[in-house]
C-alpha cells in the first residue's frame, strides 16, 4: 500500500481486513491468467475500485480507467477504448481496464466491452493511420510463428497479443432490473469473466474501517475509541437487520451499504466537531463570566471595607445634616414671618403708591390749570414797569387785593412783618403791606428782577403752606 501511494497522485488509505485481502488475491489471480477478466458485483462503497487498483499494482500491470466529465461523448469513449487497446496490443503492456456501471452514458459502451471480451476487437475502431503500429507487431509475431505475412494474419496476431495483455475489470451493482437486462443483452459479461461477489462487510471489517477512519480524521475520543467504533458497528448491523424485517413485512428493499457506514463516520465527525466547538465556546463564556464574578466579588469586598471605614463619617454627616435641617426649618419659619411682614408692607406700599398716583394725577390736573395762569403771570410780569411799583409804594390806603398780593410776595421771598408794622395801613392788619414797602418796593429794580428770576421749581414746602 505504501509503495502504491508513493507512485500515484491520488493516494489510497485502506484498512486491509481479511475479506479485502481475499478480494485482492482473487482479482490478482484472475487477471494474471491468459484472457483473465473480472466481473465484480457489489453495492457502491464496497471497495471494488480500490481493491482492483491495488491488485493491478501487485500484478505490475498498467491501470486504465476512463474519466467521465461534462460533455463526455461516444467519440471520447471510442478514443479512450482505442488508447487502452493500443497500449495493451501495440505497446505490449499488460493493462487492466477498469470500468464501472456509473460511467455508462450509452448502452453502446457495453456492446463495445462485450466485443472486447469476445474477440478483443471493436468494429470500426481503428483509423488508417492506426494500422502501422498494429501491423508492425503482427508482422513480427507472424515471422516468429512462421505464418504468412498478410494483413489478415498480422491483424489476427495483433489480436492474440491484445487479448493476452488486456484484462477487463467490470464493476457493477447487482441491484435493480437494469442489471438483469444488461446481463441478458450482453452475455459475455458473465461467460467471459470470473465473477467476484462483494458481500456485506463483516464485523471485523466494520471495526477495522471504523478505527482507521477515526485515526485518519484525527478525532481525539479520549480513550473511548473502541467503545465508539463498536457503537457504530452495532448501529450499522442493527439497521441491516431491520432492513430485512422491512423487506419481509413490506416487500421493499432498503440497502445498507459500506458507503452508509462511512457516511455515518463522517457525520459523527462533523457533529462532534460542531458540538466540541459549541461546548468550547460555552466553556469560554462561562470562564469569562466566572472571572467577571470573581473580580466583582473583589470589588464588592473593597466597597464593603470602604463603607465600614466611612460609617463614622456618614454618622457625623447624618447628625450635621439633621442639625442643618433643624436650622433650616427655623429659618424657614422666620422667613415665613418675614414674608408675611414684607407682604403687609408691600400691600401698604402699593396703597401708598396708589394714593401717590392719585395725588400726582390731581397735582397734574391742578398744574394743568395753573400753567396757563403762570404763563399769563409771567407775561404780565414782563410787561410790569418800575414806575408801577413806585405807584404801589406810594399808596396810603391800599385795597384788600393789593394787600393780599403784597402778602403773597412777602411769603414768596420769605419776609416776615414786624409787630410795629401791623395795622399801619388800612386793610393791613398783619403788616405785610408795610413790610413789603420796606423790603420789596423800596428797591423796585431788584424786586422786579427777583420776581423774573424766581425759582418756580423749588419753592419750599412751608412757603406753599
Amino acid at each position: 500500500m505504501e509503495e502504491y501511494n508513493g507512485i500515484v497522485k491520488t493516494q489510497m488509505h485502506l484498512v486491509m481486513f481479511l475479506d479485502a485481502c481475499d478480494h485482492v488475491s482473487r482479482i490478482q489471480r484472475v487477471i494474471r491468467q491468459p484472457l483473465g477478466n473480472c466481473f465484480l458485483l457489489g453495492v457502491g462503497g464496497s471497495g471494488r475500485q480500490s481493491l482492483s487498483r491495488l491488485a493491478t499494482h501487485l500484478a505490475t500491470y498498467k491501470m486504465f480507467q476512463i474519466e467521465v466529465i461534462k460533455g463526455y461523448s461516444m467519440n471520447n469513449w471510442r478514443e479512450d477504448v482505442k488508447k487502452a487497446l493500443m497500449q495493451a496490443g501495440a505497446e505490449n503492456k499488460p493493462t487492466s481496464f477498469l470500468f464501472v456501471d456509473t460511467q455508462i452514458i450509452n448502452e453502446q459502451m457495453l456492446e463495445d466491452i462485450n466485443n472486447i471480451l469476445n474477440g478483443g476487437d471493436v468494429p470500426n475502431l481503428y483509423k488508417t493511420e492506426d494500422f502501422e503500429p498494429i501491423f508492425k507487431v503482427g508482422k513480427q509475431m507472424c515471422m516468429e510463428k512462421q505464418i504468412q505475412v498478410t494483413k489478415m494474419n498480422m491483424f489476427q496476431q495483433y489480436l492474440v497479443k491484445l487479448k493476452s495483455n488486456i484484462h477487463m475489470i467490470i464493476a457493477m451493482s447487482p441491484l435493480g432490473d437494469i442489471f438483469r437486462a444488461r446481463i441478458r443483452q450482453f452475455p459475455s459479461l458473465v461467460t467471459c469473466t470470473t465473477i467476484d461477489w462483494f458481500s456485506e462487510w463483516p464485523e471485523e471489517a466494520l471495526l477495522g474501517v471504523g478505527r482507521g477512519q477515526v485515526e485518519a480524521s484525527g478525532i481525539d475520543l479520549e480513550g473511548s475509541t473502541d467503545g465508539v467504533i463498536d457503537m457504530f458497528k452495532n448501529i450499522h448491523m442493527s439497521v441491516s437487520a431491520k432492513s430485512l424485517d422491512f423487506l419481509d413485512q413490506l416487500n421493499r428493499h432498503n440497502y445498507v451499504t459500506p458507503t452508509s457506514f462511512l457516511e455515518l463516520l463522517a457525520s459523527y465527525k462533523i457533529i462532534l466537531e460542531d458540538k466540541r466547538k459549541e461546548v468550547g465556546q460555552n466553556k469560554q463564556r462561562l470562564v469569562k463570566g466566572l472571572d467577571v464574578l470573581a473580580k466583582a466579588a473583589i470589588e464588592i469586598s473593597k466597597l464593603e471595607l470602604q463603607i465600614q471605614e466611612m460609617a463614622p463619617v456618614l454618622e457625623k454627616t447624618k447628625i450635621a445634616l439633621a442639625e442643618t435641617m433643624e436650622v433650616l426649618s427655623k429659618e424657614k419659619a422666620d422667613a415665613a414671618v418675614e414674608q408675611a411682614i414684607v407682604a403687609k408692607e408691600s400691600a401698604a406700599a402699593q396703597a401708598q403708591e396708589k394714593e401717590a398716583a392719585e395725588l400726582k394725577a390731581d397735582a397734574e390736573f391742578e398744574l394743568s390749570k395753573a400753567v396757563p395762569l403762570l404763563e399769563e403771570a409771567t407775561r404780565v410780569l414782563k410787561d410790569l414797569k418800575k414806575d408801577d411799583l413806585y405807584s404801589v409804594a406810594s399808596v396810603k390806603a391800599p385795597t384788600p387785593l393789593v394787600v393780599m398780593v403784597m402778602e403773597i410776595a412777602c411769603h414768596m421771598f420769605q419776609h416776615k412783618p414786624e409787630k410795629k408794622d401791623m395795622g399801619k395801613s388800612p386793610n393791613d392788619t398783619a403788616g405785610y403791606f408795610a413790610c413789603s414797602k420796606i423790603k420789596l418796593l423800596g428797591n423796585p429794580n431788584k424786586f422786579l428782577n427777583d420776581m423774573i428770576d424766581f425759582d418756580k421749581e423749588h419753592i419750599p414746602e412751608k412757603t406753599v403752606k
